[in-house]
């Protein structure tokens, strides 16, 4: 059954898909994922790659699971395996929190640091290939564009769930 009216918008839309934001994010995650798994994968060991947003938040001073959930966008009682798992694989340990005594301050052991340096040294030079890809100016351009877009989403997440 065809709706012509309808069939014409979507093809409309189907000419977009290189502007299709949808599209976009999800491919260059699922492109970055696989880059991460070839890449960082040979040094991360057993553990799922899922894991990265998690331990690539934590501050070198040590993070509490609530500024986790806030910096990852995953809520806290999903970050339990998560976190066992960091710790049981020796990237992480936990430590009473001074300021609160209901939370914990997990921080970066040092086979955690040694990980996330070399995480990162690989992250900064695929940031070299963008560079030399795109410009270090439409770089700069496309960073602070994501930077803008997500701030207006966290926005639009602190007024559906104030605090």
């Amino acid at each position: 059954m065809y709706d012509t009216k309808t069939d014409k918008q979507l093809k409309a839309y189907e000419g977009l898909q290189d502007k299709n934001w949808q599209r976009l994010i999800h491919n260059l995650k699922r492109y970055f994922d696989s880059w991460a798994h070839h890449t960082i994968k040979n040094y991360w060991g057993n553990m799922k790659i899922s894991y990265m947003p998690v331990i690539c938040n934590i501050s070198v001073d040590g993070s509490t699971v609530a500024e986790l959930a806030r910096t990852t966008l995953i809520p806290k009682q999903n970050m339990s395996r998560t976190i066992a798992e960091l710790e049981k694989n020796g990237m992480i340990v936990s430590r009473p929190n001074s300021g609160d005594k209901r939370s914990e301050i997990l921080e970066l052991t040092h086979k955690g640091k040694q990980m996330m340096l070399k995480a990162n040294n690989d992250i900064f030079k695929m940031s070299k290939i963008y560079k030399t890809l795109v410009g270090e100016k439409d770089l700069e351009i496309a960073v602070r564009v994501l930077n803008t877009i997500m701030d207006y989403h966290e926005s639009l997440a602190a007024k559906n769930n104030p605090q």
